[in-house]
C-alpha cells in the first residue's frame, strides 16, 4: 500500500470536511477510519477549526506526519456527505486509495453554485426572512434591497481578499442606513425590528454556532470554544454595524436636514 498517498487521502477528505464547515469531531473520526485501512500500529488524527494534523507511524515504514492550516470555512453540507461516501467506499474494499483521491480532489475543485444563483438566493433570503420575522410585502421588498448590499460587499471582499468581519460589519452599515431612511420617508409603513432583523439573516453564524455546541457536548471543549468565539465575533461585527449606521443616519440626518 501507498502509505503517503493514503494520508494526503485522508488530510484532503479532512480539509474538505473542515472547510464545508463539518464538527471538528466528524472530521477526526472520518480521518482515523481512512488512516486505519493501513493496518499500522500507530494512527492519530488531531483536528481544531483553523488546523488539521494527522500522523502514520509504524515499526515497518518510515513515520508520515502531515499538518494542513484552514483558513476559510464556508457551510456546504453536501460536500462533507459526499467526502464521507468516498471514506465509506475506501473502507468498504469499494474503492482504491488511487480511485478516492482522485474522487475527493474532484470534489474539492468543482464548484457546485455558480454565483449567478448564491447571490440571487441571497437577496431572496433577505426578503423571505423578513416575512418570516412578521414583515409585510413592502418591508420584504425592502429587504431584498438590502440583501443587494450583501451581495455587493461580498463581491467587493472577495476582490480585496478581505476577511468575513469586515464584510458582515460593511453589510450591516448599508442595511442600518438604507432601513432608516427608509423609515425617515414611509413612517408607520416601515417595521424596523422585522426588516433589518430578516435582511441581516444571511450574514448570521447559525452553522458555527451549532457546531460549537456540538462539538462541545462532545468533550472537545478546544473547537467548541474556538467556534463559540467565531460564532460571537461574526455576530457582534452584525451588531456593531448596525449600531454604526444607525448612528452614522443620525448624524447625517441631523446635518442635513433629511
Amino acid at each position: 500500500m501507498n502509505y503517503k498517498l493514503l494520508a494526503d487521502t485522508a488530510m484532503l477528505a479532512g480539509e474538505i470536511m473542515l472547510i464545508s464547515g463539518a464538527e471538528t469531531y466528524r472530521v477526526e473520526d472520518t480521518m482515523s477510519r481512512i488512516l486505519r485501512t493501513s493496518g499500522l500500529e500507530k494512527t492519530e488524527t488531531f483536528v481544531t477549526p483553523t488546523g488539521i494534523f494527522l500522523c502514520l507511524d509504524d515499526a515497518a515504514i518510515d513515520g508520515i506526519t502531515l499538518v494542513k492550516r484552514v483558513d476559510n470555512r464556508v457551510t456546504n453540507i453536501a460536500y462533507i456527505y459526499e467526502a464521507n461516501n468516498v471514506s465509506r467506499d475506501l473502507c468498504a474494499g469499494i474503492i482504491s486509495v488511487e480511485e478516492a483521491y482522485l474522487e475527493l480532489k474532484r470534489i474539492k475543485t468543482r464548484k457546485q453554485y455558480s454565483n449567478y444563483l448564491v447571490y440571487p438566493c441571497t437577496i431572496i433570503g433577505s426578503s423571505a426572512f423578513t416575512i418570516l420575522l412578521g414583515g409585510d410585502l413592502l418591508n420584504s421588498i425592502i429587504a431584498g434591497l438590502n440583501g443587494v448590499f450583501i451581495v455587493l460587499a461580498t463581491i467587493l471582499t472577495m476582490k480585496l481578499n478581505i476577511n468575513t468581519f469586515i464584510k458582515n460589519l460593511s453589510a450591516s452599515v448599508l442595511i442600518a442606513f438604507n432601513s432608516m431612511l427608509f423609515l425617515h420617508y414611509m413612517g408607520n409603513y416601515i417595521q424596523l425590528d422585522a426588516l433589518i432583523g430578516g435582511s441581516i439573516m444571511p450574514l448570521l453564524p447559525g452553522v458555527a454556532i451549532t457546531n460549537a455546541i456540538r462539538d462541545t457536548l462532545q468533550g472537545d471543549y478546544m473547537s467548541g470554544g474556538a467556534r463559540a468565539i467565531e460564532s460571537f465575533v461574526l455576530a457582534a461585527s452584525s451588531a456593531v454595524g448596525i449600531g454604526i449606521g444607525m448612528a452614522l443616519y443620525s448624524i447625517m440626518a441631523g446635518g442635513i436636514n433629511l
